[in-house]
C-alpha cells in the first residue's frame, strides 16, 4: 500500500508529521468542506471586486469570533491615488451568502516583495491586462525585486514576531507564451541572490498560479528567501 508522504519531509529530508488528520466522513468533514467552500468563494469575488477597482489581493484571512465572521483584506494599489471601495456593497453580498454579522477591514500593503501571493497577481495583472511579454515582464520584477531587496518585513514565527530582509528570489515561468512555430513550452527563469531550498535557519515564501493567455496555459511558480535579521 502507498503512503501518504509529507511533501515538506521529503523536500528538506527531515521528518515532519501531518499538521492534523481529517476523516472523510462524518459531520466533521461536512462542516470542514462547508468552511472550505465559502472561504474559496469570498476569495474569488474579493479578488475580483479588487480586480475592478484597480487593487490586487495580497492576503485575506476569515475568522469566526464570537457568533461573527470577521475578513482581514491586505491589498495593494496600482494607482498612486484612489478612493477605497465601498464596504457596505461587499458587505451586504457576502452576508447574503452566509446570513451571519459581518466586520471587515482594509489594509493597504505599499511594496510588492511582501508576499509571494501579491507578486504572482501583479504578474498576472501584467500579462492579461498590459499584454507585455513575457521576457520584457520578468525582467521589469526582476529589478523591481532587487530595488526593494532591503525593505524589512514582519512574520510570524513559533517564537514571535521576527523581522526579516529579502535574501533572494526565484522566478519561473513555463508554457506557450509567445508565437512559434514549433508549438513548444518553454520555460524561463531569473535568479537573484542566494536560493537555499534544504536549509531551515531562513524563511520561505512560495507561490504558484495559472496564467491564461491566447497562446495556451502557463505555469508560474515565485519563490521569495527571507533571512532573520538580528536585533
Amino acid at each position: 500500500m502507498s503512503q501518504k508522504i509529507n511533501p515538506t519531509s521529503l523536500k528538506l529530508g527531515i521528518l515532519q508529521l501531518w499538521n492534523f488528520n481529517l476523516p472523510k466522513y462524518g459531520k466533521q468533514f461536512k462542516n470542514y468542506k462547508r468552511r472550505i467552500q465559502i472561504y474559496k468563494y469570498i476569495c474569488y469575488y474579493v479578488k475580483h471586486v479588487l480586480r475592478s477597482h484597480k487593487l490586487l489581493l495580497n492576503k485575506i484571512n476569515i475568522r469566526c469570533i464570537n457568533q461573527q465572521v470577521l475578513i482581514t483584506v491586505s491589498l495593494f494599489c496600482l494607482q498612486p491615488n484612489f478612493n477605497l471601495l465601498n464596504k457596505n456593497f461587499l458587505l451586504n453580498t457576502i452576508f447574503n451568502w452566509l446570513r451571519t454579522p459581518l466586520i471587515l477591514h482594509f489594509y493597504q500593503t505599499f511594496s510588492l516583495n511582501s508576499s509571494s501571493f501579491l507578486l504572482s497577481n501583479y504578474i498576472t495583472y501584467l500579462i492579461k491586462e498590459k499584454n507585455i511579454s513575457a521576457k520584457k515582464l520578468l525582467q521589469q520584477v526582476y529589478l523591481l525585486l532587487k530595488s526593494q531587496s532591503k525593505n524589512p518585513k514582519l512574520v510570524y514565527t513559533i517564537s514571535g514576531v521576527r523581522i526579516v530582509n529579502l535574501k533572494g528570489f526565484k522566478i519561473q515561468f513555463s508554457g506557450c507564451f509567445e508565437a512559434s512555430r514549433s508549438q513548444m513550452a518553454k520555460i524561463i527563469k531569473c535568479n537573484f541572490g542566494s536560493v537555499p531550498l534544504t536549509k531551515l535557519n531562513g524563511f520561505i515564501d512560495y507561490s504558484s498560479n495559472t496564467v491564461f493567455t491566447k497562446f495556451g496555459t502557463c505555469g508560474l511558480k515565485i519563490w521569495l528567501f527571507y533571512e532573520f535579521k538580528s536585533f
